[in-house]
This record gives C-alpha cells, structure tokens and sequence, in this order.
C-alpha cells in the first residue's frame, strides 16, 4: 500500500509537469539520473545523510533502456527528482560505460518534450544522436548524445497528457 501511495504522489507529480510541458509547449528539465553501484544503500544513504527522499524512492517497474538493471527516484521540489540508475553488469571506477561517464557520474539529464519527433529534428541538427528508445501507450522516451560523448546525455520523455 505504501509503494502505491508513493507511486501515486510520483505520478500526480508529474503528471503536473506533463500539463506545464504541453500548456507552454516547451521543454522542461525535470529530473537528473546518477549511475550507482547499489541502489538500495544508495537510497538508504540519501534519505538518512541529506533528506533525499524521506517520503521514499519509487522504483520503476516494466521496461528499462538497455543496460539498466533498477530505476528509481524521489521528488527533490515539486518540479525536480533525482533518478538513480543501477546497471546490469557491475562495473567499477573508470570504466567505460558507453555514455561517456563511469559509475557514480552522470547517467541523463532528463527533459519533458511537448513534441518527440520535432525535438529530434531540432536537436540531430545540433549533432545529437539517439542512443536507445523505449516506448508504450503512455510515452515516448529516447536517449541522447554527442559522438564523441562530451559527458552529458540526455534523456527526452513526451508523456501523453490525460486532459482532453
């Protein structure tokens, strides 16, 4: 019951930002991912050093891009989360991780879009390049970086919004 409460004051959250993105017609940066070792004692850590999510993470349950073994998050304000990623395969200190980054470094910083195919368009002029795309009935979301990497992907998320 209280996951689902979670889940739910996760959704509302942004669900809110989904109308901001869609009424302005604009991006939103909503959220930045840290690549971690342990995603548990990651977040227990967090919660009991800084506050960071003291109502508790959320984990993402269903598909996860590729190399993604765990995702979750806590809403740091009412339009911000940090995201913590664990990957499949255990990795250590300065190795490559195809994003440009080790563990414990910059997973994405995470954009809403109002429109994927024409924030595409606009940014593979800009010389980015999609990395990987996960999709269902609700959203659209693709991965994104330079090649070469310049440390910093990005990671584009157009959610349908429920008003009509």
């Amino acid at each position: 019951m209280e996951n689902q409460d979670r889940e739910e004051g996760f959704e509302s959250r942004m669900m809110r930002l989904v109308k901001k993105c869609h009424q302005e017609q604009r991006l939103i940066m909503n959220h930045v991912c840290i690549r971690v070792d342990d995603i548990r004692r990651t977040e227990r850590l967090l919660t009991e050093s800084f506050g960071i999510g003291t109502g508790g993470f959320t984990r993402v349950e269903g598909d996860l891009f590729k190399g993604e073994a765990f995702v979750s998050g806590a809403w740091v304000n009412d339009n911000f989360y940090l995201e913590l990623m664990e990957p499949l395969e255990k990795q250590r200190l300065g190795y490559h991780t195809g994003c440009g980054a080790p563990i414990g470094h910059l997973s994405e910083i995470g954009f809403l879009t109002p429109n994927m195919d024409a924030e595409l368009d606009r940014l593979s002029k800009l010389g980015w390049q999609v990395t990987d795309t996960l999709s269902s009935e609700f959203s659209r979301e693709v991965k994104m970086d330079m090649e070469p990497s310049i440390g910093f992907p990005i990671e584009l998320m157009e959610v349908k919004s429920r008003e009509k």
